[in-house]
């Protein structure tokens, strides 16, 4: 017998081009995606702020597709307000939603990072020194070292989205801490996902990119037992870890 359709919704930034091909790429057949988008063009401590004042509304009309859960999938969004300020974000958002479960990248990534024994941290993302600092901040207040913490200081969103994903391997390879536990790659619009499992071949540790690990939360708040292979070793382990 078929499993029972599931449908998650989605929020992203609505300049975000990554997003949903990467869900599409990992999600099982019987779970379908519903997104809302709220406005952002560049990544600015400002303009995330300005973006997440629509994440309630967003929230709101993604719901009346009766979702069985909800994905915040902004990494920068989530941590911009500080520790706390997810929770806090996700908490409105669920019940905009109609109280279904709602999660975050921001709150997925620090749980991936303790499932796959992730603590002494080396982190490359497309953002500002600006924004690598409250990540930095984030990530410390959660108990992890961050060892080293590298941008590419790219500020249009559009132009993270255009990034290669051979661009995103020789910047996280370069900029690897060789003392850390693993790799962090941060930001939803960073193809990051699809070369996963070839940093974590070539470095020999675990990684971490924030639509993986906003993935892997999301399976898990729909009930979904999946074990996806060729996105790192994250997305392969048990439901219930």
């Amino acid at each position: 017998m078929p499993e029972a359709r599931k449908k998650l919704g989605l929020i992203l930034p609505s300049s975000n081009t990554t997003v949903e091909p990467d869900f599409h790429r990992v999600l099982p057949e019987h779970v379908s995606l519903h997104a809302s988008r709220i406005w952002v063009v560049d990544v600015t401590h400002d303009d995330l702020e300005a973006m997440n004042s629509e994440a309630e509304m967003a929230a709101r009309y993604v719901g009346t597709a009766q979702v069985d859960a909800i994905a915040y999938a902004c990494t920068s969004g989530s941590f911009i307000g500080g520790p706390g300020y997810d929770q806090e974000l996700l908490a409105h958002i669920s019940a905009e939603a109609g109280g279904v479960p709602a999660v975050g990248t921001s709150p997925a990534m620090v749980e991936a990072l303790r499932a796959v024994g992730i603590q002494r941290i080396s982190v490359v993302t497309p953002y500002t020194d600006e924004i690598n600092e409250g990540l930095t901040t984030f990530l410390s207040a959660h108990g992890f070292d961050v060892l080293s913490m590298a941008g590419q200081q790219i500020v249009p969103n559009v132009e993270i989205g255009a990034q290669s994903p051979e661009t995103i391997i020789a910047f996280a390879k370069a900029n690897l801490n060789p003392t850390a536990d693993g790799l962090f790659l941060s930001c939803t619009n960073w193809r990051a996902l699809e070369v996963a499992e070839q940093l974590e071949r070539e470095t020999g540790k675990p990684v971490v990119t924030s639509n993986q690990a906003t993935l892997w939360a999301a399976l898990r708040a729909l009930g979904v037992a999946a074990s996806v292979d060729g996105y790192g070793r994250l997305l392969r382990l048990p439901a219930n870890v």
